[in-house]
């Protein structure tokens, strides 16, 4: 499997659970708030918390970094 392909599935499903999360999360906590801007607040919110990927080409092979806003470290995958 490609590094992209890996990348895309990881960053695809950490968007998936941070999504379900924060959807179900405002939902429990707002139970009588209208189901469009449940969709659109949680959306923003996933996009804002969901981690940034980079392919950084090394000679050992690629790697993948991934960063979220609020952490200053960095997490490689490989």
């Amino acid at each position: 499997m490609k590094t992209s392909t890996k990348a895309s599935i990881y960053i695809f499903l950490i968007f998936l659970v941070t999504y379900v999360v924060i959807r179900f999360g405002i939902q429990f906590l707002y139970s009588d708030i209208n189901r469009y801007a449940l969709t659109a607040i949680s959306a923003v919110l996933t996009v804002l918390l969901s981690p940034q990927r980079r392919i950084v080409k090394k000679r050992s092979g690629d790697e993948i970094q991934l960063k979220w806003l609020f952490s200053n470290k960095v997490i490689v995958l490989k």
